[in-house]
C-alpha cells in the first residue's frame, strides 16, 4: 500500500532541534510519502504471535499530509501506532499542527499528559531533553549511531496480551508490544482501540492510542561519540 502526498504547507517551527548536544539540522523532504503496512493484528480477538510493521518514507510535515496517511493506515491497529510516532515529531517541529494530529489520533482524555511530556523532551534543558525521542521507535536507530533509522523507517510491534474489554468505550483495547532500540529493554508498551463513542475522534472507522506513556518516557540518551542528524 503506497500513499503519495505532497507537502502542502510546513509549520513555521524549526526542521530540527538544536537544544541538545549530539544534534545537527536537516533539511526536510518535500518529496511524496510512501507508506507500507504489512501483518494482521485481529481487531476483536487476542491471537498470540500475530506481528505487523509501518514503513514510511518520511514524516508528515502538514495536516492534510498526516490526514491523507490516516486513510491509508489508521484502519488498522498497528497504524495507530506508527501515527501516534509520527504525530509526536511533528510536534517537535511545530507545536501547534503537531497537537492537532496528536488531537486526531488519541482518545480525548490522552492528550494532556503527551503534550505537557513533550514540551520538555523538545526542550531546552540539555539534560533532559530528547530531541532523537522518536527516533528511539524506529527500526535501526540507537544510542550509539546517533539514533539514525533503517530506511524506509519502519515500526514494528506485536500483540502483546489478551485484549480487554471498555464499557467507557465499547470496544476491544489491544495492547501492544512494539520494538524500542531506544530503550533498554528492547520494547515498549502501546494500546490502541476503535470507538464509536461520541466526540472521540475514532469515529468509528480510525484506530485512535489509549495509552502510550512509553512513547513519551526518556530514551537512552545519545552517544557522546554520536550525532543525531534529524529524521526526513
Amino acid at each position: 500500500m503506497i500513499l503519495a502526498a505532497s507537502c502542502d504547507g510546513i509549520g513555521s517551527g524549526s526542521s530540527s532541534s538544536s537544544s541538545s548536544s549530539g544534534t545537527t539540522s536537516k533539511k526536510r523532504s518535500s518529496e511524496p510519502i510512501e507508506v507500507t503496512i504489512t501483518g494482521v493484528i485481529s481487531h476483536t480477538e487476542y491471537t498470540p504471535g500475530q506481528s505487523a510493521t509501518v514503513t514510511f518514507s518520511r514524516f508528515p510535515q502538514s495536516v492534510a499530509e498526516f490526514k491523507q496517511v490516516r486513510e491509508q493506515i489508521g484502519k488498522e491497529p498497528q497504524g495507530a501506532v506508527a501515527l501516534q510516532v509520527m504525530a509526536f515529531e511533528m510536534f517537535r517541529h511545530d507545536r501547534k499542527i503537531g497537537r492537532e494530529c496528536i488531537e486526531m489520533n488519541t482518545v480525548n482524555s490522552g492528550v494532556d499528559a503527551p503534550i505537557r511530556r513533550l514540551g520538555q523532551l523538545f526542550g531546552n534543558d540539555a539534560n533532559y531533553a530528547r530531541p532523537y525521542q522518536m527516533a528511539g521507535f524506529l527500526k535501526g536507530a540507537t544510542p550509539e549511531n546517533g539514533y539514525s533509522p533503517s530506511k524506509p523507517y519502519t515500526v514494528e510491534m506485536s500483540v502483546k496480551e489478551p485484549y480487554q474489554e471498555t464499557s467507557i468505550f465499547q470496544s476491544h483495547v489491544i495492547p501492544l508490544k512494539v520494538n524500542a532500540p531506544g530503550r533498554k529493554n528492547g520494547s515498549i508498551a502501546v494500546s490502541v482501540l476503535k470507538t464509536h463513542k461520541p466526540d472521540e475522534p475514532s469515529n468509528g472507522t480510525y484506530f485512535i492510542v489509549f495509552g502510550c506513556g512509553d512513547l513519551f518516557f526518556q530514551v537512552e540518551p545519545i552517544s557522546f561519540t554520536a550525532t543525531f542528524n534529524g529524521l526526513d
